[in-house]
């Protein structure tokens, strides 16, 4: 992969980590929690939203991982930790997408695309924990 590109993926994927956890930490510690269960035309995907926050572990969970994932992506030499950080939130936000919401089924994939990418562009370096 192209050096300025690969620097222009992991920024904005490291921006939209950390901007995004802020973002949903405030909505659930000092703004309004029910504001990230409006705006889906799916009412299970409503439903489910309410249920994760009642939980007041999970996103709070969430948002903190993606945050240390952000941060640690923006550290010299440790791209690769954060990228691996982040992968199980890709994963589970395409899973969103294909099961609960397609209507937000682009963003979804686009937020997995950019994790898969940064994991192809630094696949030598995970070379060597895949070794038998």
């Amino acid at each position: 992969m192209n050096a300025r590109l690969h620097s222009v993926l992991k920024y904005l994927y490291a921006v939209f980590l950390l901007a995004s956890g802020i973002k949903h930490l405030y909505n659930i510690y000092w703004g309004d929690a029910s504001i990230m269960a409006t705006g889906y035309p799916e009412p299970e995907a409503t439903a489910f939203v309410f249920a994760v926050l009642e939980t007041k572990f999970l996103l709070p969970f969430i948002c903190t991982a993606k945050l240390i994932a952000g941060v640690v992506m923006l550290l010299p030499g440790r791209e690769q930790l954060g990228v691996l950080m982040a992968f199980p939130y890709a994963v589970g936000m395409l899973m969103w997408g294909v099961f609960m919401v397609p209507s937000h089924l682009l963003i979804m994939s686009v937020i997995f695309i950019l994790n898969a990418a940064l994991v192809v562009a630094n696949w030598p370096h995970y070379k060597g924990l895949l070794k038998a």
